[in-house]
């Protein structure tokens, strides 16, 4: 009896802790203390679940290099206005954010400029308020 109670204790409380491992801080896959600028042409744009995601193609002195660039959640950004229709196939855009760890043509997306000029947040905290809260 006392070992069935047991596991029944620890199965409730890894059921609680599972919410908390679904989601990642940003700086375990990119170097947030670096920023970088990547400018390409959209490949596919979706505003979706866990982050939204821009692919994109990007010159490289005559070669085309494939890149990813992550922004924050679609549930966060439908909140601040984005619709899904920001970008599409074929636009050029210009994305500022942090390289990742690895080198792979990976970047965490803080802002993106369209092709009009104009900018947007891309994220759902500034980075600058989550390195204050990581230092707390």
């Amino acid at each position: 009896m006392r070992l069935s109670y047991s596991l029944l204790l620890f199965a409730v409380g890894a059921m609680a802790l599972a919410p908390a491992t679904a989601h990642h801080s940003p700086a375990m896959l990119y170097d947030l203390s670096l920023e970088i600028v990547v400018t390409g042409v959209v490949t596919r744009y979706d505003l979706g679940n866990p982050h939204m995601r821009i692919y994109l193609d990007v010159d490289n002195e005559g070669a085309t290099d494939a890149w990813l660039a992550e922004g924050g959640s679609r549930t966060r950004l439908v909140r601040v206005g984005w619709t899904g229709d920001e970008v599409a196939p074929g636009d050029e855009v210009t994305i500022r954010g942090h390289p990742s760890r690895d080198g792979s043509n990976l970047i965490h997306m803080e802002y993106l400029t369209l092709p009009d000029g104009t900018e947007m947040f891309a994220e759902d905290i500034r980075t600058e308020d989550f390195n204050d809260r990581r230092r707390r």
